[in-house]
């Protein structure tokens, strides 16, 4: 599940999904293909700052937001 907020100061967006298993941040090797497991190295470099969810989203086990703010 996607949760989007925009208001003037930032862009606030929470991913949530069924699985258990807690977030981790995975750097694959150069060239290695993977279906998964990169997601959170993008959020972690571009995102103003990130986190993972305290609140469950219904059937929803866990979440990861995270945070873009305005240029300048």
């Amino acid at each position: 599940m996607l949760r989007i907020r925009l208001n003037p100061a930032r862009l606030h967006v929470s991913v949530f999904d069924e699985s258990p298993d807690p977030p981790v941040v995975a750097h694959p090797a150069a060239g290695v293909a993977a279906c998964w497991g990169r997601g959170l190295a993008l959020v972690e470099e571009v995102a103003d700052t990130w986190g993972v969810a305290v609140e469950r989203a219904g059937r929803y086990a866990k979440g990861v937001w995270f945070e873009l703010r305005p240029a300048g």
